[in-house]
């Protein structure tokens, strides 16, 4: 019988938990950085602390979201009763005051928000839900490797039979799953985890109907541009060549 995720994992978390292969290994070390990045957002965004905004236009009945201009507007910068969404709040509050504006330009948030995946990466490896494996020597100069992380196999195996389910539209999406989904969707890791949308369901999200179209349009909107932003390749030199 499977055993449910922890309700209590973040989407940064989930995340993060679901970019670390079997093997230890990062799917995608410049994605997953951006990626988490992402989440966090979206995790704030869940809270109704925040949402992304873009300019959407529709095209042959597809919603058409804008990469230039996406900004990340604040709702409500009180405490979450987690660290580290009361600083990134305080964080997007203090830009978003010297912007004039209120408002922060996403692609430059992502450019500057690189320690995001270390820190929540730490967080699961103190509970037990990541094992650290500490790094070996390797090379002609023995240069030492990255140290690998090696996801609980339990934990993992029922986050991905979700986000399957998801993907299949077995279940109920609710916005939460929404937001994860879209983001391995975007990482390339959906072929990885078997979790692969069909055309037709991938069409249906474009249209805003299907799974999704009973969820809040503010937050389908900002998990679309999140999504938008993200890389979908490690060479994509954007935001920097963020490492984990």
């Amino acid at each position: 019988m499977s055993v449910p995720p922890p309700r209590n994992l973040s989407l940064p978390e989930e995340f993060v938990l679901l970019s670390h292969l079997a093997s230890g290994k990062v799917h995608g070390s410049a994605r997953a950085v951006i990626g988490c990045a992402a989440a966090e957002l979206g995790e704030l965004a869940l809270r109704r602390k925040l949402l992304v905004r873009s300019r959407k236009s529709r095209m042959l009945g597809f919603d058409v979201h804008r990469t230039h201009g996406v900004e990340i507007e604040l709702l409500d910068t009180g405490p979450t009763g987690l660290a580290w969404a009361d600083e990134l709040l305080a964080e997007l509050q203090q830009h978003g005051s010297a912007s004039g504006h209120g408002r922060v330009r996403l692609p430059w948030w992502f450019r500057r928000h690189h320690q995001g995946f270390s820190l929540h990466r730490a967080a699961l490896a103190e509970r037990g839900v990541l094992r650290p494996e500490p790094g070996r020597h390797s090379g002609l100069l023995r240069s030492p490797a990255r140290q690998r992380h090696h996801p609980d196999p339990v934990v993992r195996d029922a986050l991905i039979a979700e986000v399957r389910a998801a993907a299949d539209e077995q279940a109920r999406i609710d916005e939460h799953m929404m937001f994860l989904s879209d983001l391995v969707e975007t990482v390339g890791l959906s072929k990885n985890l078997g979790a692969t949308m069909s055309v037709r369901r991938r069409l249906d999200r474009g249209r805003g109907v299907g799974a999704v179209e009973y969820l809040p349009e503010d937050l389908r909107d900002t998990s679309s541009a999140l999504a938008a932003l993200v890389p979908t390749r490690d060479n994509d030199a954007r935001y920097g060549r963020p490492r984990v």
